[in-house]
């Protein structure tokens, strides 16, 4: 357990005083709730407050008439701004002295009651008359600016009463399943402080250990420990009756095996004491469901962890994913590569409208165990061809002597590739086990030297010597195991590779990703039936959890059955080559939702893209050796594809060749091409190539300012197989709109009328290095907005961030947002009237501190425009990361038997004072469709729930790249591929050694192209 330092005292002092200033003249008796909420809201991210000026003068007008007596929630929904909170900076000096006498006992991380106990009466007599005496302070008026800073709080919009009402009624199940929680149960938290005979500091991945330690402890202690004690694993214990001592903390040792396999023995000494007690779990709750507190998060945590108990006992557990043990059937499928995959169950408390418990599959790559050897050869197996298995090497043949050959360099770069960092257990010729991870893979026994006894001698000979033991394949590799300071060099065929989930540092080949793909890709009903199968397996779906059952709580069979609503999707517009009187887009109707074919348009159109952007000026760089032959036929397939719809393609100015493997060779030519004043350079590559990809989009995106189109050459076709008629056609939809053009717009009869008047559409995204890239490479952001009226054409800003930290929140939004204007302004000779903004990458801990600081930085954005300039701001945000998935109750028949695009949730499951919805807007066509949830943190124009949601699905339908709805809204998608191109800018910076903050501040302010990043 980790003691509280000042900072954190600091931030407990601060908290204190803002809940003592919005509530100025709350009894002393609720003095223990209020502790309650200080402990939840430190697990909240800590938030930034922006002055009120920074939003603008019409922010003022709505706060001149608010009281510091008003609550929050009789505020009207109807006002632009709806919440604020007041936040002191002034110093309660009793109160700094509270802290400061209890910040020595290790309780005070936690805030305990014990510590408040403590607190004198005439010291909270001191600290009542102080606030008594403080001055009524009138929002907008007599508050001072350097005392007073003001916290956007996100508008109360959700609950009954504030849903939807248009779209089909349409039954569903959720995997949500109710859960009832005792109001006659009272929760004690005690804090444990566990030493451990290493210098390190407790990790989560101890768990496993103390697991075993404190069963054991408890079992040794029973005049102390009641028979059901919730264990978080780390350091915090939950009980519903008082330990057995009477001292300020009781410590208690055992001696436990370090693991289930090894036999080394640890001691670990555990100490307890009192945190919390009295902890009212379905009050907090349902104050939290009835708006009265800003959130439950520390009850929230206690109850996923009394229901967690029993799966943490039976299963592997990551995170909130629990993954049974091999005794129960169907635990792991075997893939390629040495790898396999394990399927398990997520669950979740989620408090909506009521509480529920969120339970999910989970599936999980995973390292096969067992012998080194076996491992090896499946490692560093050729490929698979067509339907025949992989063809592995033998490395046990005449001693291992494969190994030898020269393909033995090559081996050890992907088998070290492979194995660095994993689990090993080394078996010793006396059958002692030892567990180390793997460093490197070194050279053959029979040819590594160490030193023993003062002489050199190869490992080989060790093993003859000291432990009388002749090595079978000598000729195999050593691995260097254990710590990288010391020499632990075990031949492979001493070695066992540990059964163990794949670190999230590793990916999956290819292969190995479309075999898991294949294998995790359920339908709805077996995704279904997979959850109850894995609650029933478990404990019977709670009904013999005995944790649940102390404490209070019981979780219904079966998953909630609620109602949702499918709405229409919208026309779309093209243009119509046949009406020569007059230039208006025709309307297109969708017929099928999801998906559209703009070749059968209206009877008696000839449908087109609304703005061509003919390919006129373009060249081929083959970098596959494809026959030229093959290449007429395609640019002859393409010019056919694209006089069905009347986008014109010209012959090729000229075919380059190059030789892929040989880079220098590939820029040269590249660069030569960039200067022969081109539309596009299409690329045809063998297959995914990461250099060459980088190199080249860097090159034409950045420098060059030349687009840029890939193509496989198992796309491009042959005599034989042709290519196919789709294909091309989403070929041309990418080519037009990197060019410039505009392929379909929402038609101008859809409600609401988003594009009555000019707006902007933005869409904002970050995206994070790979955990092992962490502090070596930057986070990188990405905001897009729209520059036309239409909303088709968009001009992207990227900015580099902090490297040190993942950082999610948009440091330089105002300036981001300020050329974003600028530039719309220069094209269309006016400020939008109105922003929306979708904003993808954030969790729900960040909402808050993203509200406070990208909102004031969009206002601020606009102010320094003109002063007098307040558009409306709708900022909505958009997860993907969630385990909510949705069932239709009556299927349809069919391979698809998922809900159907435009469904829609926005009660029971979501957020009970906020408004928020869940929407599956595209068409599921493998596997389960995911929903994504969307949440409403601001909005200045008040639109109804069905215009919010309306807005969102419409804008599904206008991404470029292809004919269907997609996910989520396409400025959103666009901030997505916008951030991924720019890491594929730094990564190719990074291979050349050129990533320097001035190569990388001249990046962000080159990407010059519209639509490049489609």
């Amino acid at each position: 357990m980790v003691k509280k330092n000042k900072k954190n005292k600091g931030k407990v002092q601060k908290a204190s005083e803002n809940e003592e200033e919005k509530q100025q003249e709350t009894n002393l008796q609720s003095l223990e709730d209020s502790v309650k909420l200080e402990s939840s809201e430190k697990k909240q991210q800590e938030i930034i407050p922006e002055t009120i000026s920074a939003l603008g003068g019409s922010a003022s007008k709505s706060y001149s008439s608010l009281t510091p007596g008003t609550s929050s929630a009789e505020i009207p929904p109807t006002q632009s701004l709806q919440k604020l909170s007041l936040l002191s900076q002034e110093t309660d000096t009793s109160e700094q002295s509270s802290q400061g006498s209890s910040s020595e006992t290790s309780s005070s991380q936690n805030t305990p009651i014990q510590g408040l106990a403590k607190t004198s009466k005439e010291t909270r007599e001191i600290t009542k008359e102080q606030r008594r005496n403080q001055p009524q302070i009138r929002f907008g008026t007599s508050c001072e600016p350097g005392n007073v800073t003001h916290e956007l709080a996100i508008p109360k919009r959700g609950g009954p009463g504030n849903i939807g009402k248009e779209g089909k009624k349409y039954l569903v199940h959720v995997n949500h399943f109710p859960l009832k929680i005792s109001d006659q149960k009272r929760i004690n938290h005690y804090d444990l402080e566990i030493t451990t005979p290493w210098k390190r500091l407790n990790r989560r991945s101890d768990e496993p250990l103390f697991r075993r330690g404190f069963r054991k402890l408890c079992q040794e202690n029973a005049n102390i420990f009641p028979n059901y004690i919730a264990f978080d694993g780390i350091k915090s214990i939950y009980t519903t009756r008082k330990l057995g001592y009477s001292k300020e903390s009781w410590t208690g040792k055992v001696e436990i095996p370090d693991s289930l396999e090894v036999s080394k023995m640890v001691v670990l000494s555990f100490k307890v004491q009192l945190a919390r007690t009295n902890i009212d779990l379905a009050g907090a709750v349902n104050t939290f469901i009835a708006g009265q507190t800003p959130n439950a998060y520390s009850e929230v945590q206690i109850l996923n962890i009394v229901l967690s108990q029993v799966a943490r006992e039976k299963c592997v557990t990551i995170g909130r994913n629990y993954f049974p043990e091999s005794s129960i059937q169907g635990r792991s499928v075997d893939l390629t590569g040495g790898k396999s995959v394990w399927f398990g169950f997520f669950q979740s408390v989620n408090i909506g409208w009521k509480p529920m418990l969120n339970v999910d599959v989970a599936n999980k790559p995973a390292v096969k165990g067992g012998n080194m050897i076996d491992y090896m050869e499946e490692v560093l197996a050729a490929p698979a061809r067509g339907r025949e298995p992989p063809i592995k090497p033998n490395f046990r043949d005449q001693g291992g002597r494969f190994w030898d050959s020269r393909k033995a360099s090559r081996h050890v770069l992907i088998l070290e590739k492979d194995l660095k960092g994993l689990k090993v257990r080394y078996i010793r010729p006396d059958k002692q086990k030892r567990e180390w991870r793997c460093n490197k893979v070194m050279d053959p026994a029979k040819s590594l030297v160490m030193e023993h006894k003062g002489k050199k001698i190869t490992i080989e000979d060790y093993f003859r010597i000291e432990y009388k033991h002749r090595l079978q394949f000598p000729h195999l590799p050593c691995l260097h195991l254990g710590s990288v300071q010391k020499n632990y060099y075990i031949p492979a065929e001493l070695c066992e590779m540990k059964t163990q989930p794949l670190p999230q540092s590793k990916k999956l080949g290819e292969d190995e990703t479309a075999q898991m793909i294949k294998t995790t890709a359920v339908t709805p009903y077996d995704r279904k039936k997979r959850i109850e199968d894995n609650l029933r397996d478990i404990s019977n779906t709670f009904q013999n959890d005995q944790y649940a059952k102390e404490f209070g709580l019981s979780v219904e069979s079966v998953m909630s059955q609620i109602p949702a609503r499918v709405y229409d999707p919208p026309a779309l517009a093209y243009k119509d080559l046949n009406n020569k009187k007059d230039n208006k887009p025709v309307k297109f109707e969708i017929t099928q939702p999801g998906k559209w074919d703009m070749l059968r348009g209206p009877r008696g159109s000839k449908l087109s893209f609304i703005d061509n952007k003919h390919l006129t000026k373009w060249a081929i760089l083959d970098l596959a050796n494809t026959s030229p032959q093959d290449i007429d036929n395609f640019v002859d397939s393409l010019y056919k594809e694209g006089d069905k719809i009347g986008y014109h393609v010209e012959f090729h100015m000229e075919v380059a060749r190059a030789d892929m493997y040989n880079m220098n060779n590939v820029f040269k030519e590249f660069q030569r091409m960039c200067s022969l004043d081109l539309q596009m350079i299409l690329i045809i590559t063998r297959g995914k190539n990461a250099s060459i990809y980088n190199g080249l989009k860097h090159e034409g995106d950045v420098i060059s300012k030349i687009s840029t189109q890939f193509v496989q050459q198992k796309n491009i076709g042959n005599q034989r197989f042709p290519p196919k008629p789709a294909t091309l056609h989403n070929i041309l939809l990418k080519i037009n709109s990197k060019l410039g053009g505009t392929n379909q717009i929402l038609d101008s009869s859809i409600s609401p009328k988003i594009f009555s008047s000019p707006v902007m559409i933005m869409g904002a995204d970050v995206t994070h290095p790979a955990s092992d890239f962490k502090g070596e490479k930057p986070s990188i952001a990405a905001v897009v907005g729209s520059m036309d009226p239409k909303a088709s054409q968009y001009k992207c800003e990227i900015r580099f961030q902090d490297t040190a930290q993942n950082e999610e929140m948009i440091l330089s939004m105002e300036e981001v947002t300020n050329k974003l204007l600028r530039e719309f302004r220069n094209r269309t000779k006016r400020e939008p009237s109105r922003l929306i903004f979708y904003r993808d990458g954030v969790s729900e801990g960040q909402f808050l501190t993203v509200l406070n600081k990208e909102l004031a930085a969009i206002r601020r954005a606009c102010s320094s425009l003109n002063e007098n300039y307040k558009p409306a701001i709708t900022f909505v945000v958009a997860q993907k990361r969630h385990k909510t998935r949705l069932f239709p109750v009556n299927p349809p028949t069919g391979r698809n038997q998922n809900v159907p695009p435009g469904t829609a949730v926005d009660h029971t499951i979501t957020h009970p004072t906020e408004f928020s919805f869940f929407l599956a807007s595209h068409e599921g066509i493998q596997g389960t469709t995911k929903p994504t949830s969307y949440h409403l943190l601001w909005d200045d124009a008040n639109m109804p729930a069905d215009d919010l949601i309306k807005m969102t699905y419409y804008l599904c339908h206008v991404y470029a790249r292809c004919e269907r709805s997609v996910s989520y809204p396409a400025p959103t998608y666009y901030a997505h591929l916008a951030a991924f191109r720019a890491r594929v800018h730094d990564d190719a910076l990074i291979e050349r050694n050129m990533a320097t903050a001035q190569q990388r501040a001249r990046l962000q302010e080159n990407i010059g192209l519209n639509n490049y990043f489609m």
